[in-house]
């Protein structure tokens, strides 16, 4: 969920009675405006202004779910834990060896329980382990412009990272403030299109084989410096629609292309045990049977550009991350944009005994994905422009409160682990936090506060979105030195180094 330069979250739809919001914002060229979003970071450059409506309901024209082919013209490589260098790209092709161990067994369907797997991050007890068994608390930030950059400008070269790929510098320099904000994690969205270079993309005479190197050099990067890495399914397009900025995000993924993404991405990082997969960013879609299974698209589970698509089920693309022989941990985000867990237990329990072509499929090394905002007041109860009147809210539902209106806390009963892959407040400058009262912004900044601690005694983990200075709402003002933004940052920020 992305907000607009003023703040504003953009609604899209409802499902089960709560507020829903899209995953875009605009973006502004005006000086000395909080601008940008992802949807406006298009084909027709970083600041077109134009705001995107996405999800589920959403009329337009469709190009249809045939062509643009699935299949990599230059799959990476293995990426190795610790190397400052990324694969030369031929497709499931084996790096250096890296540290991750081998997929335990299903059990009985039950909880995630203690995974086999031993040699990386995993799933015991409930929690997320290290080699050593020891408790990983994630507390990171989401770096984004790797799934937008890609539609609308080059890369660059490989010498320098890649940098057109990025918001912030992929170097040394531009991971330093992070460390110094004491993050440990760092969450890199990805663009199906630009991964498997398909539907026109990557952008500019870039190639596929660039955009994985890229990924692959700042995965390196990050987990030389001790950071766990979240790679995450972020924007992608059925058949030939093009996943940019004009279309925005889809509310689940398409069965077109999210197997061969998966089955390369999980390739590729498969031997760096630091790395998480999320499988899907924000689901949209209200139906759980296709939330774990898939439907076509005549089923009307999820639209884009106007038209129902045939969608990849979670389920579709653990079991491709499985085949691949990668067993990282996955995180699965609920539906109502990773907002609504009600059925997420007995629909992940549910996957080890599906029916052919999706049997066999082990559910150790999973996790859940909760994303976490302030502005979704039907679960928050936070001052914000969704309340009637607007902003005439005075304070916010307690932690423990609005995790179990999500359903976190069954999730938690049943051993999965929980990571909030985003979240983040209204209040990040002087613009935005012009529409509260100064109660009001004490109290969005002791709702984050909250949250924090109490994803930390659960010792689960969370990751802020974003690292960046346009994609809202934003922790930074500045690269070169990680300046938090007023309010949202400086709240962050100070919650982590007074913590960790």
């Amino acid at each position: 969920m992305k907000l607009d330069s003023l703040g504003v979250a953009l609604l899209f739809g409802a499902a089960a009675g709560s507020l829903t919001v899209a995953c875009t914002s605009s973006s502004s060229s005006a000086a000395g405006m909080d601008g940008g979003s992802e949807a406006g970071k298009s084909s027709g450059g970083k600041d077109s202004g134009s705001i995107r409506e996405s999800g589920a309901g959403e009329s337009g024209s469709s190009s249809g779910s045939g062509g643009g082919g699935d299949a990599s013209s230059g799959a990476a490589g293995t990426m190795s834990d610790g190397s400052s260098g990324a694969s030369s790209g031929s497709s499931g092709s084996s790096g250096a060896s890296g540290d991750s161990g081998t997929s335990g067994s299903s059990g009985d369907g039950g909880s995630s329980g203690d995974s086999g797997s031993t040699g990386g991050l995993h799933v015991s007890g409930g929690l997320i382990v290290d080699a050593q068994g020891n408790t990983v608390q994630l507390h990171g930030a989401n770096e984004t412009g790797s799934q937008t950059n890609c539609t609308y400008q080059a890369g660059g070269s490989a010498g320098d990272g890649y940098p057109g790929f990025f918001d912030m510098p992929p170097t040394q320099a531009g991971v330093a403030p992070m460390l110094a904000w004491k993050v440990n994690a760092v969450r890199v969205p990805l663009n199906e299109d630009c991964w498997l270079g398909i539907n026109g993309l990557p952008y500019g005479g870039s190639t596929s084989s660039d955009y994985q190197s890229a990924m692959g050099q700042f995965v390196s990067l990050l987990t030389a410096n001790g950071l766990s890495v979240i790679v995450d399914l972020h924007w992608a397009g059925p058949g030939t629609d093009q996943a940019n900025g004009s279309l925005g995000q889809i509310p689940m993924a398409d069965a077109d292309h999210a197997v061969a993404f998966w089955s390369s991405v999980a390739a590729a990082f498969k031997s760096n045990g630091s790395v998480i997969f999320d499988l899907y960013n924000e689901p949209g879609i209200s139906d759980w049977s296709c939330w774990v299974s898939g439907a076509t698209a005549a089923a009307q589970c999820a639209q884009a550009n106007g038209s129902y698509y045939a969608v990849a089920g979670m389920a579709t693309m653990l079991q491709a991350v499985r085949n691949a022989g990668a067993p990282n941990i996955a995180i699965l985000g609920g539906l109502s944009l990773a907002q609504d867990f009600s059925k997420w237990v007995t629909s992940v329990q549910s996957i080890p005994s599906l029916p052919a072509p999706l049997d066999g499929i082990s559910i150790d090394n999973v996790a859940a994905s909760w994303h976490a905002y302030d502005f979704n007041s039907a679960y928050t109860q936070c001052p914000s422009q969704y309340n009637q009147p607007p902003y005439s809210v005075q304070s916010c539902a307690a932690a423990e409160q609005f995790a179990a209106s999500s359903g976190i806390p069954g999730v938690l009963s049943a051993g999965f682990p929980v990571v909030i892959g985003e979240m983040g407040i209204s209040a990040y400058s002087s613009s935005t936090a012009s529409n509260f009262s100064s109660a009001q912004l004490t109290a969005l900044q002791s709702w984050l506060d909250g949250i924090m601690t109490y994803m930390e005694g659960q010792q689960q983990g969370y990751v802020a979105w974003s690292w960046d200075l346009d994609q809202n709402p934003v922790l930074i003002t500045d690269f070169a030195t990680g300046a938090p933004t007023p309010y949202f940052g400086a709240t962050y920020q100070m919650h982590l180094q007074s913590t960790f």
